[in-house]
């Protein structure tokens, strides 16, 4: 690591062509491929959403990690009650009904 920047191993697969193009492009710019693809990442990472925002709940919030899990349980089960080829027992019917029940409970205590 070095004054906050960090260095990452890959690999880079072109065609003949493109690496001969992609040559005389970085020889016009009198650019390096590493400052190419540090700006390249830069300007496609400024677009993109903090992916830490989208992990779900802190986990120090018992409520909302529960509300989270209720939420993945409920979406689970959704799909089994929605199934065109298997109708759903009743059982499952008041158990998806009561977990919405519980998701709302929680969402507004």
């Amino acid at each position: 690591m070095d004054g906050g920047h960090f260095t990452i191993p890959t690999r880079v697969y072109l065609t003949v062509e493109q690496r001969t193009k992609l040559d005389g492009l970085l020889r016009l710019a009198e650019q390096s491929l590493d400052g190419l693809l540090t700006d390249l990442l830069a300007a496609y990472l400024i677009g993109q959403t903090d992916p830490l925002a989208e992990l779900g709940p802190d986990p120090s919030d018992a409520r909302a990690v529960e509300l989270a899990g209720r939420r993945h349980e409920l979406r689970r089960l959704r799909a089994k009650l929605n199934d065109p080829y298997n109708p759903p027992p009743s059982w499952l019917i008041t158990l998806v009904a009561d977990l919405e029940s519980e998701i709302a409970r929680l969402e507004h205590p």
